[in-house]
């Protein structure tokens, strides 16, 4: 049975009406949420907010919330390189950006965290070769740090042969592909072009529903197709997990029963295929 976790922040009240942020103020509560939903884990955010896995007493009340409920952590999401970007000509901002990215691999050894996602969509965007060489020499450097179990996992919005090229041309195993269903959906990408392209490489999955050019939606109301990315998904042996990335809806939304029902959209596809 495949594991099905949540993001971070989605079992918590939205934050200034923003999408995605580390719940910093009650973090603590998702865990015990997460496990009354049937979630098997939780993705970690580590954003510009405060954060436990920053200090060892935040990394201990994790490991100690992960022993009492069983839900884990296995994935970090370091929506903080969208702002603090690893490339670029700020060269300041970067040598800060790598120092936060090894105190990241550091404090997931901890906790026992096995993926470490970065995000170069959006504001991040990787736009020509020379971002790409600049990602590809950072990232080079910190794969030594890495446990055995653990890998770097990119997201990006490029192109499916783009993007396995650029996988490739690390010419490493622990460097790992995201895949977004929603954002797959907005860009207008063929699902089939990217399972055959990069699917070999998947490392994680994000679960979540878009419009063609559009923002997130509840699953079931964008472009995604549910049915088509579930059975192309059963022909390439993943073994990773699938992380519900649902959209939120506004600040009175009952958050628990909107991801309960995500649990369910998703398990009876896991169950289906």
């Amino acid at each position: 049975m495949m594991n099905v976790g949540i993001m971070s922040g989605r079992l918590s009240k939205q934050i200034d009406k923003e999408i995605q942020a580390f719940p910093f103020q009650e973090w603590q509560k998702e865990f015990e949420n997460a496990k009354n939903c049937g979630f098997s884990s939780i993705e970690w955010i580590f954003d510009l907010k405060p954060n436990p896995i920053s200090n060892e007493k935040g990394i201990n009340e994790m490991n100690d919330l992960m022993e009492k409920t069983k839900v884990m952590v296995n994935s970090v999401c370091c929506d903080y390189f969208m702002k603090k970007q690893l490339f670029g000509d700020n060269t300041t901002e970067i040598e800060q950006s790598c120092k936060v990215l090894k105190k990241i691999i550091k404090a997931s050894k901890k906790l026992g965290i096995k993926n470490i996602e970065i995000p170069f969509v959006d504001s991040s965007s990787l736009k020509n070769e020379k971002d790409k060489k600049q990602i590809r020499e950072i990232l080079q450097k910190m794969i030594p740090l890495l446990d055995s179990n653990m890998k770097i996992i990119l997201e990006t919005d490029l192109e499916p042969k783009k993007f396995r090229e650029f996988i490739e041309s690390f010419q490493n195993s622990k460097i790992k592909a995201n895949y977004d269903t929603g954002n797959s959906a907005s860009l207008g990408y063929d699902m089939k072009e990217e399972f055959e392209e990069i699917g070999r490489y998947f490392g994680n999955i994000h679960i979540k529903d878009r419009k063609f050019q559009g923002d997130t939606v509840p699953l079931g109301y964008g472009d995604v197709d549910f049915e088509l990315f579930f059975n192309e998904l059963s022909k390439i042996n993943y073994s990773g997990e699938l992380i519900i990335q649902g959209a939120r809806q506004d600040l009175t939304e009952n958050y628990i029963k909107t991801c309960k029902n995500y649990l369910k959209i998703v398990k009876q596809y896991v169950d289906k295929y």
